[in-house]
């Protein structure tokens, strides 16, 4: 059996396995979270999990075309008032990334270059690679990426609850079955989904596979193509892989390791969405923003994830989407200057041996 194949079927049947015992229990997001906690617990226990490409990429484009069929009249016409937002969230990655690599190196104790990759609030796959190139450790970025990704995605119905008072587990997104989209609309937002990828692979735009049809799925609903949204059904499915993927990536660690890193994050991630929930309610305050938008597009989580969560509450997942992928452009704009600043510290005190 091909080595993709054969730890991808238990990281797959784990997520299933936890995704109907959530739904059995009506817990919140029950395969996003279900999926999630099993597969931790999998890892806890030592399996050899993880997702192959050919599972996540796809799932990630039908997220993209879903997050596209968010766009209405009323959202083209609020988008103008996006720039203050967007400027917000310049303010809280600069404020927000110095604390969070300190943070990584004095109380984490990772080596300077793995502490500001791993601490800095952009994507996972981006700030691994981009880390690893330049000398940092890729497993610690990785894991301190991952378990502040699992601990958002944990905290986040809580905290939804409390904060905004929505209860996500009452909530279910409108979307409709396969029998009601006709065959044409079918297809064209298949062909969001294939073109769009492929068009941003080549563009070499990051995260093609959910960026690339995004925004193709945008141009299709703007021009009034279409009107019709991916199912329900797909929904789960990628709820499943996603909490899948997230909680495979704390595979091949060992339990002491992994508990060290999951209270040690969990202090870093309480303290940044104690700011992005700062953030959010001067902008809601002051300017009048739905308090929950404004706060899921502070959040630092990924942006598959984070916008997934917006779908299913039916806020505004263009609005979220946008901001996320903003916040990921601008760190990727100043990773350069971010490396030179770790290579002069490095030359200047001498490289840090890995703890």
């Amino acid at each position: 059996m091909h080595n993709g194949v054969r730890i991808t079927l238990p990281t797959l049947t784990l997520g299933v396995v936890g995704g109907a015992l959530f739904a059995l229990l009506h817990l919140p997001l029950p395969w996003l979270l279900g999926a999630l906690v099993f597969n931790l617990i999998g890892s806890f226990s030592g399996l050899r999990l993880g997702l192959s490409a050919y599972v996540r990429d796809p799932a990630l484009t039908v997220l993209g075309v879903t997050i596209g069929s968010a766009l209405t009249p009323d959202l083209v016409g609020r988008a103008q008032d996006w720039w203050l937002t967007l400027a917000a969230i310049a303010l809280f990655v600069v404020t927000a990334s110095p604390l969070a690599i300190l943070y990584c190196r004095k109380v984490m104790r990772f080596d300077v270059v793995s502490a500001t990759y791993a601490g800095i609030p952009g994507g996972l796959s981006e700030m691994i690679f981009i880390g690893s190139a330049l000398g940092g450790d890729p497993r610690r970025i990785a894991l301190a990426h991952a378990s502040r990704l699992a601990l958002i995605l944990l905290l986040l119905p809580p905290t939804m609850k409390l904060v905004a008072g929505i209860d996500i587990a009452t909530v279910r997104p409108g979307f409709s079955p396969w029998a009601t989209i006709p065959p044409l609309d079918a297809m064209l937002l298949l062909g969001c989904a294939v073109l769009g990828a492929f068009a941003a692979r080549l563009m070499r735009l990051p995260n093609p596979y959910l960026l690339g049809p995004l925004i193709l799925s945008v141009v299709v609903h703007l021009l009034s193509l279409t009107s019709a949204k991916p199912p329900n059904w797909l929904l789960d499915v990628i709820q499943l892989v996603v909490g899948a993927y997230v909680g495979a990536q704390f595979a091949n660690t060992r339990a002491i390791d992994l508990l060290r890193i999951l209270s040690l994050s969990s202090i870093l991630t309480l303290m940044l969405l104690g700011m992005a929930g700062l953030f959010a309610w001067t902008l809601s305050q002051a300017m009048g923003f739905e308090f929950a938008a404004v706060l899921l597009a502070f959040v630092p989580g990924g942006i598959a994830e984070v916008s997934l969560i917006a779908v299913l509450l039916h806020i505004d997942p263009l609005f979220v989407a946008a901001h996320h992928i903003f916040r990921v452009l601008l760190i990727l704009s100043f990773a350069p200057m971010l490396a030179i600043r770790s290579r002069q510290h490095e030359s200047k005190h001498g490289k840090s041996s890995h703890d």
